[in-house]
């Protein structure tokens, strides 16, 4: 399968206490007002690549222990994003997304570990993580998805 990857890189702010690879998705539907990464609105900001090729980049990592999706919206290119989730194995899983956990499809959810949902919005930044307080973040439990806001 292939995708836009705008780029793929090491994080240790996104996912907090944990070295990640962090694979930023090309494109956009929702394009929230405050979004810090406009310039990834345009499918076609990144480079058309495949499922194998995200892979080895995130298993050529040495000290990652998670992998985190972001983008623009990743959800936009679901097909491939489910793809890459279901082919990354021994690292956690996790998505920044605009969109709401709710809408989210069960194949996506079976395959993350980490979800942070909801646009970020400026008026409502809180200096902290996530960001702004109309964001939630959930973690999966042993039987079920569990929301823990820390604000």
């Amino acid at each position: 399968m292939q995708g836009r990857v705008s780029r793929i890189c090491t994080s240790f702010i996104d996912v907090p206490d944990e070295i990640s690879v962090a694979v930023y998705l090309a494109g956009c539907s929702l394009r929230c007002r405050d979004c810090h990464n406009k310039e990834l609105w345009d499918p076609k900001s990144g480079d058309l690549k495949t499922t194998e090729d995200v892979i080895k980049k995130i298993d050529d990592h040495p000290l990652a222990k998670c992998v985190v999706f972001l983008g623009g919206e990743p959800t936009d290119q679901m097909d491939f994003l489910i793809d890459i989730c279901k082919s990354v194995k021994g690292k956690q899983k996790a998505l920044y997304t605009g969109r709401e956990f709710e809408v989210l499809p069960k194949e996506l959810l079976n395959n993350l570990n980490v979800i942070i949902c909801g646009p970020y919005r400026q008026e409502l930044h809180i200096g902290g993580w996530p960001a702004s307080s109309n964001q939630r973040v959930f973690r999966k439990g042993q039987d079920e998805w569990i929301c823990q806001n820390t604000h």
